[in-house]
């Protein structure tokens, strides 16, 4: 266990700090989310390459990379390519005693932290059966693939409405947002949730469920609100009605805002 979690601080920590690297030419802090999903990617794979080879080492080495690939290529895609900037990481920069590219530099090891909590379920799938011959398998495949298939569509129908230019300054109420703030949240939980399950043939197995624990708290609490706040600031009073009618993370029915 105290092996794999080094495993994954020196995986998480050495890819963000590359990312660093990439930020320092391209002067984009927004580079971070990509190197969340490539950090987390390798964390997978480092721990599948550990010990002998198996059925279960080359599924979840499958699911980790298409998991990757779609989150890193999305967010390349749609935002870096395009040089967009997250307003989320403004507090990095302007006046402070600390030069902005070493709060840059903090704030992404301090992602590597939140790396190696997250990829502590890699840990336990490395372990788990060698096949399909766990029900555990079973039902974590199915999680995963529904939460893979969720955070695809959610992304492009986000994508999709923001590329509207008549949607300028609107919240984007359209099919999942229409029942939840944060679907992509939702079933990025599911997801890491279906990899805690696959785990679960393993010894203490059910520790894998830090993973989207980590993730439900740091979205809830953090990534969530600070996202919202700076909504409230672009289209205060049409954000402030969607969330008093609608759900935070988990999809829900709308609620009455005169009730």
């Amino acid at each position: 266990m105290a092996t794999g979690i080094v495993l994954n601080l020196a995986v998480g920590a050495s890819t963000l700090i590359g990312f660093w690297f990439i930020y320092l030419w391209r002067r984009n802090t927004s580079i971070v989310d990509l190197g969340w999903a490539t950090g987390l990617t390798l964390m997978g794979l480092a721990h599948n390459l550990c010990g002998a080879p198996s059925l279960g080492k080359l599924l979840t080495s499958l699911l980790v990379l298409l998991w990757g690939l779609r989150l890193g290529g999305y967010l390349f895609w749609t935002r870096l390519r395009l040089g967009k900037k997250d307003r989320r990481y403004d507090s990095l920069h302007g006046d402070g005693k600390i030069p902005e590219p070493m709060r840059v530099l903090l704030h992404y090891l301090i992602q590597a932290c939140f790396q190696t909590a997250v990829g502590c379920v890699f840990i336990f799938t490395a372990r788990a059966a060698a096949g399909f011959d766990s029900i555990w398998t079973v039902i974590g495949l199915f999680l995963w693939c529904a939460g893979f298939v969720g955070s695809f569509l959610a992304d492009n129908q986000l994508n999709w409405f923001r590329s509207n230019p008549q949607n300028l300054g609107k919240v984007c109420e359209v099919g999942f947002w229409n029942n939840s703030r944060h679907p992509n949240y939702f079933f990025e939980i599911v997801l890491w949730t279906g990899f805690a399950v696959i785990g679960l043939s393993s010894a203490w197995g059910w520790l894998g469920f830090a993973s989207p624990g980590v993730l439900l708290l740091t979205m809830a609490l953090i990534t969530g609100p600070i996202s919202e706040q700076q909504s409230l600031k672009s289209k205060p009073d049409a954000y402030r009605r969607y969330q008093e009618t609608t759900s935070m993370i988990v999809p829900w029915f709308k609620k009455d805002r005169s009730a």
